[in-house]
């Protein structure tokens, strides 16, 4: 059946703007990632021992929770890797997070030099009912050295950002197949304004 040249460009012109609507949808998923702060339950600072555990995170059916961990190491001239791991109810590891934390100083012909990288932000999200720990280690048996600040609220905005990046790569997909043809124009385009770059 032949297609109506006018319903064609009707119909590509209303997927389009269909597919701008979802597009600002998933930028505004985005944004609540990193706005949307759900209740603070649980607050405190700790110097914990190695191997310390910190837990349990009960997350109900229907709830989720997120878990900020901002770790501080204390001392100079060392390297200490702080990791964690997050267990589930039976202890067992789901998955690991960790960083290198150090400092150097010395002096060299131009005096004192010192350079660090002394802390840590992990944002962790429990979206699955069950209850949860965290597991802390550092490689040298150096835990004393490190202070901890761990944040738990209800409520995450990373199932926000996860679904703004599935939908983003689904209008993306749509966009190149629907506009083809004016993708491949500007496609070649593109290449000719490269060619000529490289030329001069």
């Amino acid at each position: 059946m032949k297609v109506n040249p006018k319903q064609k460009k009707e119909n590509l012109f209303f997927y389009n703007n269909l597919m701008l609507i979802v597009a600002i949808f998933c930028a505004v998923c985005f944004v609540t990632y990193f706005t949307v702060e759900g209740e603070t339950i649980a607050k405190r600072t700790y110097s914990l021992d190695e191997g310390s555990t910190y837990g349990p995170i009960v997350v109900k059916k229907g709830q989720s929770k997120l878990c900020k961990i901002r770790s501080s190491m204390y001392g100079d001239n060392q390297n200490i890797y702080f990791s964690g791991e997050v267990l589930d109810e039976d202890k067992e590891t789901l998955y690991e997070f960790g960083k290198d934390l150090w400092h150097e100083s010395g002096y060299d012909s131009e005096g004192y030099w010192s350079e660090s990288d002394r802390n840590m932000e992990a944002r962790l999200a429990f979206t699955e009912p069950g209850t949860y720990y965290i597991q802390f280690h550092t490689d040298v048996n150096m835990m004393n050295n490190i202070s901890l600040e761990i944040i738990v609220k209800k409520g995450s905005g990373i199932p926000h950002m996860m679904m703004g990046t599935y939908l983003i790569l689904i209008v993306i997909f749509l966009f190149v197949i629907m506009n083809r043809k004016w993708v491949g124009e500007n496609l070649e385009k593109l290449n000719e304004v490269l060619e000529e770059m490289s030329d001069d």
